[in-house]
């Protein structure tokens, strides 16, 4: 059985819940002008200010646009864009992956190349280690999130670069929440996680050849093949 941390959830979180809920059934549409404060306070018997407080997480989130004098809105965005947002909302971790993706490639095609160039021995077997690690999650049918980013944070290792070690650590939960919703929506399409998986292989074996153009080519083909596939 697998456990999660208990986080008590507040107010604007179960009001937040209340309209992805509505934005799920077709009740509110990209771009239409959502209840006003007043009406969401009494149909969910809360103070305005927990709906102020909802309303500016989600304009923070990039969900709606708050328009003074005439209400608020929802962008229009792809409405799977949407939910992803705000499920993030939800669990207090607001990660737009698209954003999150971009930043990947910029650090991780180079911690790729330079682990193809100055990793030894002992780095690419902690990356292979990591690989079977995925590969077994995802034969057995797991979200595989823990294990996808452990194999990332190997290669970060392996580039021998201080700096970029200290970054990708500083951004490994919003890269975990990250991977947990892209590997979600995953599961979902038939073949996908061994397509995915065949890419993380091409990426480990570029570095084990020692190629660093093959190696940063295979890791920025990958990450924007997870970006194509979440949009």
């Amino acid at each position: 059985m697998e456990l999660l941390p208990v986080r008590k959830k507040r107010v604007y979180q179960d009001i937040v819940e209340q309209i992805k809920q509505a934005i799920e059934r077709g009740e509110i549409s990209q771009g239409e002008k959502l209840p006003s404060e007043r009406t969401l306070a009494e149909t969910f018997s809360v103070s305005r200010t927990s709906i102020k407080e909802a309303f500016s997480v989600l304009e923070s989130a990039g969900i709606v646009e708050i328009k003074q004098g005439s209400g608020v809105f929802l962008l229009k965005n792809n409405t799977a864009d949407i939910i992803a947002r705000i499920t993030s909302v939800i669990r207090g971790t607001a990660v737009d992956i698209v954003e999150l993706m971009e930043l990947r490639q910029s650090i991780e095609g180079d911690a790729a190349y330079y682990a193809a160039l100055r990793g030894d021995k002992k780095d690419v077997e902690v990356i292979y280690k990591a690989f079977c690690d995925l590969e077994n999650a995802v034969l057995n049918k797991k979200i595989a999130a823990e294990e996808d980013l452990a194999f990332h944070m190997s290669i970060a290792s392996a580039a021998k670069n201080s700096i970029v070690k200290k970054v990708m650590y500083m951004i490994s939960d919003q890269v975990l929440e990250g991977l947990k919703e892209s590997r979600t929506n995953t599961l979902k399409v038939p073949n996908n996680s061994k397509i995915i998986l065949g890419e993380h292989r091409v990426i480990y074996e570029a570095i084990q050849e020692e190629n660093p153009g093959k190696a940063k080519e295979a890791m920025c083909n990958h990450l924007q093949k997870v970006k194509h596939r979440y949009l």
